[in-house]
């Protein structure tokens, strides 16, 4: 394995299982004897349901009394509060999604509340480093990875005598009526030694560059002009207009965002877009620039052609279908059919000229559904596998095209996921004291380029007294780019620069108690 970690993964075993009452899946297991004043370093994902924290480090103690577990995956904050509540209670709760017709779907807790500091259960990227002394009075250090997207348990359970570093799927997502072979299963990448937190935080940065798809990795961030500031607003005379803007400020990428579409799901522009995406692709490569595209690759909305046709290939869980974001269903990309049809209308999309694809909203699913090509007991394992394949074929077929994950602000990090893309957004709410803690969180383990490119997005007013869209700041987003390329590692607590950089960019306690990291 590269830069001196060790894939773990072992025989699954599930100790306390039966049908009527189904147990976690045990993987991988390691234990560390001998050592104590152990910490965690866990980086939050950004989600809506915990939007003030996206992508923050927090520093966790772990202890006899305090056991830790780090919850990964898509849905981790909601996935995190159902344990939580569970742990508190005594109880065992099915993970779900929220209902209800005011319900968006960009939520996805369904109860509890966002984890806190001192609760075990720790919504966190598919990756973290652990610090603490061994026996000889040495300071030690742990940087693990995960190479799958599904949900994930990793536990840090400190005893009297050492640690013991070992994962979990959750029952609730994982109940196979057959366990797999190791080797289709999620499994731990580990590096130790002697070190720190930043001697391991310095293993995983080397670990990541080396998985990032190389032009990600070396590759100074495109200039990218997005319509999302008018939101769904936009029209073929808009985007057209915003199109000149663009150029005329030296945009390299110019992206259309949600809005373009007739149906989310089946993929055709709007009657108004001559020539469709095609035409659209036209526009932006006529003035000198790549064409950026917005897609929901695994949602389709009630009244799409493909959700009306097909009703059979939408995603079932605990006996309905998922109501997700801007209340469109999800696709089941572990069942065959579902996943060629996502393939072939992408591959469409870049036939037609999409040169950079901005993929946002659930890609997968969670489905239980007994008529799949899947088995109904690991739908979302199908589903993580059936999205990889996805983006396997959709890279093969067309090699040169570049591909961005946006699901609601970056879901999931792990490596598999990053392999895939070659970058991630950072933050999905557009306002920048979150977008600098953002991106000081994803900078301290990925290079700038694979963390969101430089991007102008006008501001919300419709158009300017000439019908032009509002002006884009494109050169300030130039120079941001240019001075982000350098940044230093994320701010981590420690006495010295680092800190001192966060204060300089503003990020230091809020009025709601959010810091940059919080040792606890």
């Amino acid at each position: 394995m590269p830069h001196g970690f060790e894939r773990i993964v072992a025989h699954p075993e599930r100790p306390a299982h039966s049908a009527e009452l189904p147990g976690d899946t045990h993987l991988a297991s390691l234990r560390f004897d001998g050592w104590h004043d152990v910490s965690v370093r866990v980086l939050h994902p950004f989600t809506w349901d915990a939007k003030f924290r996206g992508f923050r480090i927090d520093e966790l103690a772990v202890t006899p009394a305090r056991p830790r577990t780090l919850v990964s995956g898509a849905y981790s904050v909601a996935d995190a509060a159902v344990l939580n509540v569970d742990d508190a209670r005594g109880t065992r709760t099915p993970f779900d999604f929220p209902e209800g017709e005011m319900h968006d779907g960009v939520l996805y807790r369904t109860i509890g509340h966002s984890p806190e500091s001192h609760e075990r259960y720790q919504d966190a990227a598919g990756w973290c480093t652990v610090a603490g002394v061994d026996a000889d009075g040495r300071a030690v250090a742990l940087a693990t990875a995960l190479d799958r997207s599904d949900c994930v348990l990793l536990d840090l359970l400190a005893d009297d005598h050492g640690l013991t570093v070992q994962t979990r799927l959750p029952w609730q997502t994982f109940r196979p009526a057959e366990l797999p072979t190791a080797d289709a299963l999620p499994g731990l990448l580990v590096r130790h030694g002697v070190g720190d937190n930043e001697t391991a935080e310095a293993w995983l940065r080397g670990l990541l560059a080396a998985t990032v798809p190389s032009r990600a990795s070396t590759a100074p961030p495109p200039l990218i002009a997005d319509t999302w500031g008018f939101g769904t607003d936009i029209d073929a005379d808009r985007v057209t207009a915003f199109f000149d803007v663009a150029a005329d400020l030296g945009v390299e990428v110019v992206t259309v965002d949600k809005g373009w579409e007739d149906h989310v799901g089946d993929w055709n522009a709007q009657s108004g877009y001559a020539g469709g995406v095609a035409g659209i692709a036209a526009l932006a490569h006529d003035r000198g620039m790549k064409l950026g595209l917005w897609v929901g690759a695994g949602n389709a909305s009630p009244d799409s052609a493909v959700a009306t046709a097909h009703p059979d290939w939408l995603a079932s869980w605990n006996g309905r279908h998922q109501i997700v974001s801007h209340r469109n269903y999800s696709l089941c990309l572990g069942h065959e059919p579902a996943r060629d049809h996502v393939l072939a209308c992408l591959d469409r999309l870049v036939r037609d000229g999409v040169d950079w694809l901005l993929h946002d909203f659930e890609t997968i699913s969670r489905c239980d559904a007994e008529n799949h090509t899947h088995d109904p007991g690991a739908g979302e394992a199908a589903g993580v596998t059936g999205w990889y394949s996805v983006l396997a074929a959709l890279r093969e077929a067309h090699p040169d095209l570049l591909i961005e994950n946006c699901w609601n602000g970056g879901k999931p990090l792990d490596l598999q996921m990053i392999a895939h893309h070659d970058t991630t957004i950072g933050d999905d709410w557009c306002r920048s004291e979150e977008n600098r803690l953002a991106a000081l969180g994803l900078g301290a383990y990925l290079p700038p380029a694979a963390t969101g490119a430089a991007r102008a997005v006008p501001r919300r007013r419709p158009v300017d007294p000439h019908g032009r869209p509002a002006r884009l700041d494109a050169r300030a987003a130039r120079r941001h780019a240019a001075g982000n390329r350098d940044l230093p590692p994320v701010a981590n607590g420690g006495d010295g620069c680092s800190r001192g950089a966060a204060r300089a960019l503003g990020l230091g306690g809020r009025s709601d108690g959010a810091r940059v990291l919080a040792p606890r």
